[in-house]
């Protein structure tokens, strides 16, 4: 039976050569004689490497390649084991303290397998145990224990055995585990093929975009009767992967000079526990000629023999050349018969077709009274038809009838077969789409690893897209559909930051006034009140008592718009009709209007708030911020704040201090104001955007800014330097208009539609 051997590379180049780089060679072979030698590997790190020691180095895996071709195997001792013998005597020099070498080097001989190593690659062997999982095993870690003196040789030790279907053997750079731990390789490389987990890896590699190369193959053999996708499906012949790992690990042999003792005797007792099962080592078959049937390989470092390839080409080339020819005037022959077939085909069904019509023209018309006559030739062809058929054999009946229902079974078969395929084509597309929805969901999930948040989005994005074109249409396809869904739309909450709470709801005022629901909240001495721009009463809720109250102040106004709290949290100020200020004390019950100016007289306060013991109002109208001092009557006349200010503020609806002044832009924009000059302030991404926001929030002694988003039902709470922390929401918000924050309890009150919620921060 044929086998496939499926070798892939992934190659990422840093951009600083000299800090790393990555050596990465695949030969393959021209000639039969080469193909015995079979396909040749090299992979290197040099670290902290100046361009001479690097060009030294290629150099010496040029020699090591060019003579691993050339000299032939000797007895007990492989070409491979010479070469290196000799590499280690002559390049000691290569050895050096300050830098860093990783590299590997083998070659693959059909289903064989044969390398030596120095310094600490990667090297991982993935096998099949009996219950059908993959287990794993490091050839570098396996072998510490029995390695010869540090530095004594580059190539200290030579491997080979075999290479077992269902086995997969990964070769790569050491710093790749600092992105991809062993286990973390072993989910990749055991649930994809060998060319999608080589491409994930090159992909998500390649995103870093640091000084750091990296570079590795990864090496699988499947018998060519397999589909290449059904790695991790397909099942495995019992034994089989014993065998592999045992033949795999069973002929390294040791030589005076370049083989350090084996660390096979450890790993073969492990093999001997976990396996059992007697067994016989298959060798796989070959074509005639004893070149392998079928190779896949991806890599844009494959180097071939060219100047053999060279001879062969101009040894065929005439014979080819003349074969084409007459090929090309075999199929010109045959189609211009085939086009001379069709048209008489098609002039025969026009010229009846034209006959009849003109018949059926001069039946309907009458024409020439020639109606009469019209159907009594088709009568008469029509019992002429019939004549024929009754006197013919019995045999000649059978054979037609027999082939009518040919006909009708051989239409019903291509009608089948047509509905098959594009069932399993559809099947296809179904299977493969869902597996590059996993795939950016993978890639996703790695873009946030590495805090990269925009990328992770941008790829939910697409696999969202993927998603709307899914076929959900069976049982089994809806419900896959729903948890990829489901899979994407956690992972985008997580990019974007956004957390799910479960609101507590405290009181819900619709039923003490249903006509004038309250629009906005205040917190003063362990109480909430709620008020309304329709009327003048005021909603009340005791957090000690759980109890609700409709409290009338008894002043004739309404239009309630905003109101404020001082941090000493013994008055309340609401602002009214845009510019006037009603007071409210709770230790004398009292409401009541009190004095405040303002320098010019058209002037629209949009929102205000008390800041030792001086309240900031504002004035979205003429683009100021006025402070009042506070008099026996209430405010005074509020001075300009601001200073040289450029900034348009005609959009602010609330205002908010710390020290600094924090004015909040109907489109979400964030206003920063330091002793009244403009600050740059920058926000950070905010996903989805925030395009209309209603209150802000913070104090001196609060470390967060927090904003009410009424359309997007969602608390924003930012650093004061702009960056998310954090976005709550909660399937019970449909329009939030209020907000008081409690950061010290970590709780927040929220007003939406009537009703008054709490909610954890």
């Amino acid at each position: 039976m044929d086998q496939i051997l499926h070798l892939h590379e992934f190659f990422v180049e840093g951009n600083n050569p000299e800090e790393s780089h990555v050596l990465l060679n695949i030969t393959e072979p021209s000639t039969p004689e080469e193909q015995e030698k079979g396909y040749f590997f090299v992979i290197c790190e040099i670290n902290n490497g100046d361009t001479k020691y690097i060009a030294s180095m290629q150099s010496i895996v040029d020699e090591i390649e060019n003579s691993y071709y050339e000299i032939p195997d000797q007895v007990g001792q492989s070409s491979l084991e010479v070469i290196l013998n000799k590499i280690n005597q002559e390049n000691i020099n290569m050895i050096q303290p300050d830098i860093s070498l990783h590299c590997i080097i083998g070659a693959i001989r059909k289903n064989d397998i044969i390398f030596s190593f120095y310094g600490h690659p990667q090297m991982l062997l993935f096998y099949k145990a009996k219950d059908g999982s993959f287990k794993k095993m490091d050839l570098v870690e396996e072998n510490k224990t029995n390695e010869q003196t540090e530095h004594a040789q580059l190539f200290s030790q030579l491997v080979q055995g075999k290479i077992g279907q269902n086995d997969l053997f990964f070769a790569g750079t050491p710093t790749i585990t600092s992105y991809f731990n062993h286990d973390r390789l072993q989910k990749i490389i055991t649930t994809r093929t060998p060319k999608q987990s080589s491409e994930h890896l090159q992909k998500v590699l390649s995103e870093l975009q640091n000084n750091i190369s990296f570079g590795g193959i990864i090496i699988n053999l499947q018998t060519a009767t397999e589909p290449i996708a059904a790695i991790k499906t397909s099942p495995v012949k019992k034994g089989g992967s014993a065998k592999s790992l045992k033949s795999l690990f069973s002929t390294e042999r040791n030589t005076a000079d370049i083989l350090s003792p084996s660390f096979l005797p450890k790993f073969q007792e492990r093999i001997n526990e976990t396996f059992n099962t007697p067994y016989e080592t298959a060798e796989p078959e070959i074509n005639p000629n004893g070149l392998r049937a079928n190779t896949e390989i991806t890599s844009s470092h494959l180097r071939a023999r060219q100047d053999k390839i060279r001879t062969v080409a101009k040894r065929n080339y005439q014979e080819t050349i003349l074969l084409v020819a007459k090929f090309i005037w075999k199929c010109l022959k045959f189609i211009l018969q085939v086009i001379f077939s069709v048209l008489i085909f098609i002039g025969s069904i026009f010229s009846a077709l034209g006959r009849n019509i003109a018949l059926l023209f001069f039946a309907a018309t009458n024409y020439q009274n020639r109606r009469h006559n019209i159907i009594l030739q088709w009568k008469n062809g029509w019992q002429h038809f019939k004549d024929n058929i009754a006197r013919l054999p019995l045999i000649t009946k059978f054979l037609l009838s027999a082939s009518l229902i040919l006909i009708i079974v051989f239409s019903n078969g291509i009608i089948y077969i047509k509905n098959k395929q594009k069932k399993e084509e559809k099947a296809r597309i179904y299977s493969e789409t869902k597996l590059n929805i996993n795939n950016k969901y993978d890639q996703a999930e790695s873009s946030l690893v590495y805090a990269n948040t925009d990328a992770a989005l941008t790829i939910i994005a697409e696999a969202k897209t993927m998603l709307a074109t899914l076929s959900c249409e069976t049982p089994s396809e809806k419900t896959n559909c729903q948890t990829l869904k489901t899979k994407l739309e956690n992972l985008e909450m997580k990019a974007r930051k956004i957390t799910l709470a479960t609101p507590q709801l405290l009181a819900d005022w619709s039923a003490t006034t249903a006509t004038n629901p309250a629009q906005d909240i205040f917190f003063l001495g362990n109480k909430i009140y709620g008020f309304s721009a329709q009327t003048s009463d005021i909603l009340l809720y005791d957090l000690l008592t759980k109890e609700t109250q409709l409290i009338t102040p008894g002043l004739s106004v309404k239009n309630f718009i905003s109101a404020s709290v001082p941090k000493e949290n013994d008055f309340a100020v609401l602002l009214y009709d845009n510019q006037n200020i009603v007071e409210f004390k709770p230790t004398e019950n009292s409401w009541k209007k009190v004095d405040i100016g303002y320098p010019g007289q058209n002037t629209k306060i949009t929102g205000l708030a008390v800041y030792n013991r001086r309240l900031y109002t504002l004035d979205a109208q003429n683009n100021k911020i006025y402070r009042h001092d506070t008099i026996q009557s209430g405010f005074s006349i509020g001075k300009e704040w601001t200073q040289n200010n450029t900034t348009n503020l005609n959009t602010g609806t609330d205002i908010t201090i710390d020290g600094d002044v924090f004015v909040l832009g109907e489109n979400g924009t964030i206003f920063k104001f330091t002793k009244g000059q403009i600050q740059n302030f920058v926000t950070s991404k905010i996903d989805p955007p925030l395009t209309a926001a209603h209150k802000i929030w913070t104090y001196n002694d609060l470390k967060y800014i927090y904003i009410l988003d009424s359309t997007g039902k969602r608390i924003i709470i930012m650093d004061k330097l702009g960056q998310i922390k954090n976005q709550i929401t909660a399937k019970e918000f449909t329009s939030p208009t209020g907000m008081i924050i409690d950061e010290e309890k970590n709780i927040a009150y929220i007003l939406d539609s009537n009703k008054l919620y709490q909610v954890g921060l």
